[in-house]
């Protein structure tokens, strides 16, 4: 019987101790200040191109050039490349412009196409090159009136039109008035679009 007794207190005796440990309370988590590093990039800006612009074919025409006494405008067959520009990170912001010279002709006698006017026709909005672009796109004037004095054709306000941008025109997209009394012949006009690195 004592034996039992015995070996019951120390059984007893062996809880007590686990209970005692188990109740043992853990200190709190030490929390370590975060630390922190820099991250940086130096982008150097490049410089703002017009890269293509567009080349305009009537064709070979001959309805009111001399057989038709009326007035009469043709319709662009090819429109030869698109205007393309590229601004590699400039905030200042540009514009583009075109002009024309008289419609002459390449025989010997230079005859002038009288009161002639090539307009664009395009009405298609300038597209980003990257889809990722987050640059608000430049003005884009694709219906204009072309002569002697310039006429803008593409604006980007300060801050506006970074990355590479196109204007897509049509085959058909450029139209040319001839007034009546003008002499047949084969003639042509030299376009000059001009870049300004600065917003118009």
């Amino acid at each position: 019987m004592k034996r039992i007794l015995k070996s019951s207190l120390l059984i007893s005796a062996a809880l007590l101790g686990v209970s005692s440990v188990g109740g043992v309370v853990a200190s709190a988590a030490t929390t370590v200040p975060p630390l922190t590093s820099t991250a940086s990039a130096d982008i150097t800006p490049g410089t703002i191109t017009l890269d293509s612009v567009p080349g305009v074919s009537f064709g070979s025409t001959t309805a009111g050039l001399p057989s038709n006494a009326s007035d009469f405008t043709y319709t662009s067959t090819a429109i030869a490349s698109d205007l393309h520009v590229s601004d590699p990170g400039n905030a200042s912001g540009y514009s583009v412009t075109v002009a024309d010279t008289p419609f002459t002709s390449s025989s010997t006698t230079s005859s002038t196409l009288k009161g002639a006017a090539l307009s664009f026709t395009d009405a298609a909005a300038i597209t980003a090159d990257s889809k990722n672009n987050v640059s608000t796109a430049p003005t884009f004037t694709g219906s204009l009136p072309i002569s002697a004095t310039p006429a803008e054709v593409l604006n980007a306000p300060v801050g506006e039109g970074v990355g590479a941008y196109t204007a897509a025109y049509g085959a058909t997209d450029a139209s040319l008035f001839v007034p009546a009394g003008n002499i047949g012949g084969s003639y042509s006009s030299t376009l000059t679009w001009t870049l300004s690195n600065a917003p118009a």
